[in-house]
């Protein structure tokens, strides 16, 4: 499987790798981080992690002019896309054709050869994750005859361009925090290619969920209307920004102009969450990855995350994961 990302503007690649297909849980996987400076950049940094049968590559960028990325990937691949942030005109052989794609959507997707133009306004950060697989090491993860993708799973064994879903789907808060996991694992050697096929099978796991519950877009179309879901989408922006100290439903409804009743309808339909009930989660899965990847103390963490009481913190962290903070401490 080979695998390369070259921009038109540059004369530089910013991935060029071979890998085998084979799964292989013994194989240690390397880390590179890539950073491109030309007349035509302002920003292009790239973390990538590859072995074998697996290759994940995070790239941001922002450009001094139009620019075009020519992504190919030659061999047969599953590929989990994450576009996170801007609005890059798409054409992918077999797949799609002159799309734009819209921030903060995710896919799965196969082709026999993925060869792809990604044509980027200047002035725009760019921001894609991308999980690309061996087919062998796909279906390590999923039986071939798996229900869960039964349709998807026969046109890869055909050799056919597919994708999971008709349409991209909107990335979800749990999804961001398993791409975030994944982004500041400390982990190294045999540990580290053990925790990044478990983050990868929960990214699919949520990616899956994801695709089997298509009559939940259907009650969302008949609650909202008009740009009633992008202010839902702002309000959930507002939370995640400001979660230490939210604003009162009240506040938020009035900063997004929505009336508060279909404020809290909508989230709730939207995000699965109660307002109250999202920054709890967006609270605790700081408090987690805090308290496992820092120094601090639980004082401290639990003040970094809103509360000004540590007993209180300790109270709604058992309550959420079932167990102390101080358990999981390092």
């Amino acid at each position: 499987m080979q695998i390369d990302s070259k921009l038109d503007a540059v004369d530089a690649w910013i991935c060029n790798e071979t890998l085998a297909t084979v799964y292989d849980n013994c194989c240690v996987p390397q880390e590179k981080e890539v950073v491109l400076e030309d007349p035509a950049i302002s920003l292009l940094r790239s973390t990538q992690i590859s072995a074998k049968g697996l290759f994940i590559i995070e790239t941001q960028m922002v450009f001094n002019q139009p620019v075009c990325d020519n992504f190919q990937v030659t061999g047969e691949s599953i590929i989990l896309g994450f576009y996170l942030e801007g609005d890059a005109s798409a054409e992918i052989t077999g797949l799609l054709q002159h799309s734009v794609h819209p921030p903060n959507v995710h896919y799965i997707c196969y082709t026999p050869s993925f060869k792809a133009e990604f044509r980027m306004p200047p002035n725009k950060l760019h921001r894609y994750f991308l999980v690309i697989l061996s087919k062998e090491f796909y279906f390590r993860l999923l039986h071939q005859h798996s229900e869960l993708h039964q349709e998807f799973a026969d046109k890869v064994l055909q050799g056919r361009h597919t994708y999971l879903s008709d349409n991209p789907l909107e990335i979800t808060p749990e999804m961001k925090w398993v791409l975030n996991d994944i982004r500041n694992c400390q982990r190294t050697g045999p540990l580290k290619r053990l925790f990044l096929e478990a983050k990868i099978m929960e990214l699919l796991m949520l990616q899956l969920e994801q695709y089997q519950k298509p009559q939940e877009q259907q009650i969302r179309n008949s609650i909202l209307r008009g740009d009633d879901a992008q202010r839902i989408a702002e309000a959930r922006a507002i939370l995640e920004e400001n979660y230490q100290n939210p604003p009162t439903i009240q506040e938020l409804a009035r900063l997004v102009y929505l009336n508060e009743t279909k404020l809290k309808q909508g989230f709730k339909t939207c995000c699965n969450h109660t307002i109250h009930g999202y920054v709890v989660w967006l609270r605790m899965e700081k408090a987690r990855q805090l308290l496992q990847q820092s120094q601090q103390s639980i004082g401290d963490i639990a003040y970094q995350v809103g509360y000004k009481n540590s007993a209180h913190f300790t109270s709604a962290f058992k309550k959420h994961f079932g167990f102390l903070p101080s358990e999981i401490k390092v």
